[in-house]
């Protein structure tokens, strides 16, 4: 692991997380990018524990710092892995953050929230990123998911799929949960 660390020794377990879906390996890899290139983020949704290194229940976010400067589109893509595959590779200017584990999603009517809002193209899910600083040392302050169901949704999910800049969620009941929040 690296030593650009954000909250990581001191990852707070809030009431809003979820997981990203592990897969059914012992992880899934989820890759960012900025339309079909571009890669800013990769994370490692652990489903079983990998050493001492990686916990089952937990997201491992890898940020490129320098690639943060927000696209109009945005693909997420995901494939499960055994810990005998290659691990993420990991950008030199590096923003690092944990996310654990905890199904619980809280309902919102209005959206307050900051940053860039993206929509997935087929599902009613959207992701929000906020950002401070500038390149290279550009870091993630948010990264908000919202569903909108009647339910709640459940306490992992897949994410993956394009995504296009949204101004705002569309009307009826959504539910969100942080990745990242500080």
């Amino acid at each position: 692991m690296g030593t650009n660390q954000d909250d990581k020794s001191n990852a707070r377990v809030s009431p809003h997380r979820l997981q990203l879906d592990p897969g059914l390996k012992d992880w899934r890899d989820y890759k960012f990018n900025w339309g079909s290139s571009s890669q800013f983020a990769e994370v490692l949704a652990a489903a079983k524990t990998g050493s001492t290194t990686y916990n089952a229940g937990t997201e491992y976010w890898f940020v490129d710092k320098t690639a943060l400067a927000y696209g109009t589109g945005l693909t997420i893509t995901s494939q499960d892995k055994e810990w005998t595959d290659p691990m993420p590779t990991l950008p030199s200017a590096m923003q690092e953050f944990t996310s654990p584990t905890s199904g619980t999603w809280e309902e919102v009517r209005n959206e307050v929230a900051t940053g860039m809002l993206y929509k997935h193209t087929t599902k009613n899910a959207y992701v929000r990123f906020a950002t401070s600083g500038t390149s290279p040392n550009q870091a993630i302050t948010l990264v908000r998911w919202y569903l909108g169901t009647d339910t709640q949704p459940p306490a992992s999910f897949d994410p993956s799929g394009t995504y296009v800049e949204a101004s705002s969620l569309g009307s009826g009941t959504y539910w969100f949960a942080d990745s990242k929040s500080s």
